[in-house]
């Protein structure tokens, strides 16, 4: 669910057909654009792949995540995040060490993963819940 970001004059504006995103969903990407730029190219990996397990039956939604899995996941990401710092021309961010990389991607893909796993439980608009 990636939302585009919408000024504030234009927020729920009936006539041009915008609708704002719910206000946790707002919340999150103002504080996102706040991230430092290391961890923003972080992140941006972080919601690739949470975008490829977002799916039924997905690893991301079992009432207990298997953790080797997530280092799977991680490893990937961290795969990828050195092969665009090796392949960066300018602008490049450098990181402290592998350890920390590979900490923080854990940090940011379980805080991802909560976030989705969360908004999967929320009850929408027309959606029955089961008795059980």
């Amino acid at each position: 669910m990636d939302y585009q970001y919408i000024p504030f004059y234009m927020q729920g504006n009936p006539i041009g057909g915008m609708y704002a995103p719910p206000i946790e969903d707002r919340d999150l990407l103002y504080v996102k654009e706040m991230y430092p730029q290391a961890f923003l190219k972080i992140q941006e990996q972080v919601d690739k792949e949470c975008d490829k397990q977002e799916f039924t039956g997905s690893m991301m939604f079992d009432e207990y995540p298997d953790k080797l899995t997530l280092y799977r996941i991680a490893n990937r990401i961290f795969d990828n995040v050195k092969e665009e710092e090796k392949n960066c021309k300018k602008n490049c961010v450098q990181y402290p060490d592998n350890q920390w990389l590979k900490d923080i991607i854990i940090v940011l893909l379980l805080n991802e993963m909560f976030r989705r796993r969360r908004n999967r439980r929320k009850p929408r608009p027309g959606m029955v819940r089961p008795l059980w």
